[in-house]
């Protein structure tokens, strides 16, 4: 079983990669990728690959998978420390570079510079051989290490075609890191269909548009950062685009309005690294996306009376390698906490960032949605803080310099908007809010920053 080996036969001279003025077909890419294959030599069953976005890893990603070797997938963004603490956990002790790289008490191979001609193929290769090994982000804990199946990712790509209605005429264009789930699912989404992938080596803002208009982009995945700065650049209708998958963090109701108010088509959707990336989508053109809403309520989909988000499928992983899962019978906890309403499912926050004041439940992003409103292009996050009175109370960050014009509308606001015990005890006005390296704001990061 191998994906790019059908891609080749079935899709051969469509153009199956564009990274900077390089292009090869599908045909091109497998023959490459079978050479990859044999010169990569003998290697563990899991290597870690430490990768940027590029033809290389492209290259180094195939000629893994056609060799059944397991891909422990490492972010770049990481210290050498982290990243040693990673490769511990999963029991690792072999990596492959496309940049530069030296760890300690690790074999780091640079994958140019491989060149052998002894090698040993898996031929064992099923559905349920491990393909990923990828770390959630940790922004409410330490990472997981969650295995993902060439079953699961098949299972993803499926449930996004069906979606967003891609196929070998389609264009996906990808600018977030690939050793991200939502980076690396563009990846197979691809080789799955015949699809072009674009890589961006990194977001730029103008570079993308500017891609999107002279490539005839078709489809892109964008966290809610990236949209903010395409939305400021954005002077012109972007008439190829059919889809933006939004992901990676929570997009607020006003940005999605602002993106289909200038002619995007934007599905706001709900995934994690557990999922194999999303498992709900909701598209442009139903207006409950202008609420919030992440998708429907399905037999796969299923909310506790206490809210907790429980979901199931063949894109769902069935184990983290360094943590207990938890499922209820057939269904994964996710963690999260979600309403619903008129059968449209809505995402509350994450169980762990619950504030709990008085014996009342108050979640973080209800007040951040009601604040994004009044503060234009800054960024805002709600932590909570220790009170002898309370318990926990919630305080409401907000970067740049203090506007008290700012602070009175959200304030009044407030009174009339949410109930007393939501409000947030304080405002600060903060020199800076800390992202993840995904774009996802880190509750955690601010929390340990910004309250003593």
């Amino acid at each position: 079983m191998n994906w790019l080996e059908d891609a080749a036969n079935k899709f051969g001279n469509r153009v199956a990669v564009v990274y900077a003025n390089e292009s090869l077909t599908y045909r091109e890419l497998n023959e490459l990728a079978n050479q990859d294959a044999i010169r990569l030599g003998k290697l563990p069953n899991r290597v870690g690959v430490f990768m940027d976005n590029s033809l290389d890893s492209l290259r180094l990603i195939h000629a893994l998978m056609k060799r059944g070797i397991e891909i422990v997938v490492l972010n770049t963004r990481l210290t050498k420390c982290e990243l040693v603490k990673q490769l511990v956990t999963v029991q690792v002790d072999t990596v492959i570079s496309t940049v530069e790289l030296e760890l300690d008490n690790m074999s780091v191979l640079f994958f140019k510079d491989m060149n052998s001609e002894e090698v040993e193929i898996n031929t064992a290769i099923d559905e349920h051989s491990i393909l990923t090994i990828m770390f959630t982000s940790g922004t409410t804990g330490n990472s997981k290490a969650v295995t993902q199946s060439y079953k699961n990712h098949f299972a993803s790509h499926q449930k996004c075609q069906y979606g967003m209605e891609y196929d070998q005429f389609s264009k996906w264009l990808m600018v977030n890191p690939i050793f991200h789930i939502s980076g690396f699912s563009i990846l197979i989404r691809t080789v799955l269909s015949g699809s072009t992938l674009i890589i961006h080596n990194k977001f730029n803002a103008e570079q993308v548009i500017n891609e999107i208009r002279g490539s005839r982009v078709t489809h892109t995945s964008f966290v809610p950062l990236m949209l903010r700065r395409i939305l400021d650049d954005l002077d012109v209708y972007l008439d190829s685009l059919e889809g933006i998958l939004m992901g990676g963090a929570n997009t607020t109701p006003k940005l999605l309005r602002d993106a289909i108010q200038k002619g995007l088509p934007v599905y706001n959707s709900f995934g994690m690294t557990e999922t194999c990336s999303q498992i709900m989508m909701i598209k442009y053109t139903d207006d409950h996306i202008l609420a919030g809403a992440v998708g429907k309520v399905t037999d796969h989909i299923k909310v506790k009376e206490d809210g907790t988000l429980l979901v199931k499928g063949d894109n769902v992983t069935t184990q983290y390698l360094n943590a207990e899962i938890e499922y209820e019978g057939e269904y994964f906890n996710t963690g999260d906490v979600a309403r619903v309403d008129d059968g449209y499912v809505y995402i509350l926050d994450r169980r762990q960032d619950l504030i709990i004041s008085g014996g009342e439940n108050i979640y973080p992003k209800e007040i951040e949605e009601i604040v994004a409103k009044y503060i234009g292009t800054r960024s805002c996050v709600v932590v909570k803080k220790q009170d002898d009175t309370w318990g926990e109370v919630p305080v409401l960050l907000i970067d740049g310099a203090p506007n008290r014009i700012i602070e009175h509308e959200i304030k009044s606001h407030f009174d009339r908007a949410l109930a007393r015990y939501k409000h947030p005890k304080e405002i600060r006005f903060v020199e800076s809010i800390i992202y993840t390296d995904t774009g996802k704001i880190s509750r955690k990061l601010n929390q340990e920053k910004y309250i003593k």
